[in-house]
């Protein structure tokens, strides 16, 4: 049943992380009121984020749904590493550039994305390493 739960977890997450982005360069990204080192900062994690953590969420829910518990066990800690690293990364950023201050809805937004990252992927991190045999 827990692998259940952490699969639905990483799935809602990936597809957080492919949500963020279509709405980054579909909206966000045409926004002229932000500084230009918020958009050289954010437009480095594209790679980082559709291009490993994405793939690590996916790979681990998708093994840990269809019996394949060894495979997603260990890109479950692979993905909450991914996060842990992309979460501390960002709540730096957010931290030294007021990321936290300024529109609402960017605050909420900088919240959820930075929360999710440091709580999941340490949960991840955990449930891999009592999971994990040879």
């Amino acid at each position: 049943m827990l692998d259940i739960i952490v699969a639905i977890f990483q799935l809602l997450i990936a597809v957080g992380f492919l949500g963020f982005w279509v709405y980054f360069f579909l909206v966000e990204n045409k926004d002229t009121s932000k500084r230009a080192g918020y958009f050289e900062f954010e437009r480095s994690f594209p790679l980082a984020d559709l291009g490993w953590a994405l793939p690590c969420l996916l790979i681990a829910a998708i093994s840990l749904l269809i019996g394949q518990k060894q495979i997603g066990v260990f890109f479950s800690i692979l993905a909450g590493s991914a996060l842990t690293f992309l979460g501390l990364l960002d709540i730096s950023h957010n931290l030294q550039y007021e990321g936290y201050k300024g529109e609402k809805m960017d605050v909420i937004l900088n919240l959820v994305v930075n929360l999710t990252c440091i709580i999941f992927g340490p949960i991840f991190i955990v449930y891999g390493w009592f999971n994990f045999t040879v």
